[in-house]
C-alpha cells in the first residue's frame, strides 16, 4: 500500500462556507480537489473545535479510509458525503 499525503491549499470564504483546494499525493499520482465546507457541517461535526482546514482533512481521511483517491469527486460540497456515507455525522466528529 503506498504512503497516502493530504495538503490543504489555499482557503477561500465565501456565503455560509469556505472552499479549499485540496491535493492528495497516492504514490507517485497527485490528484487535485476543490471542496466547500459548510458552516453548519463545520459545526456539526467540529463544535468550533478545531479549524475548518482541520475538519475538511478529517474529512479526506474518512473518504480514503473508504474509497480510493481516483474514486472521489473533484469538486464537491462536505455535506454530499453523508449521501453515500450517513455515518460521516458520528464518525468524523471522533477523528478529528
Amino acid at each position: 500500500m503506498s504512503q497516502v499525503t493530504i495538503t490543504i491549499g489555499q482557503e477561500t470564504e465565501g456565503e455560509n462556507h469556505w472552499s479549499y483546494d485540496v491535493f492528495v499525493v497516492d504514490g507517485d499520482v497527485r490528484h487535485a480537489y476543490t471542496v466547500k465546507l459548510g458552516w453548519s457541517d463545520y459545526d456539526l461535526w467540529s463544535h468550533g473545535r478545531v479549524s475548518p482546514e482541520t475538519v475538511v482533512r478529517a474529512a479526506f481521511e474518512f473518504l480514503l479510509q473508504r474509497e480510493s483517491a481516483t474514486s472521489i469527486l473533484r469538486r464537491f460540497d462536505c455535506s454530499r458525503i453523508r449521501r453515500t456515507y450517513p455515518d460521516i455525522d458520528a464518525q468524523l466528529p471522533k477523528m478529528i
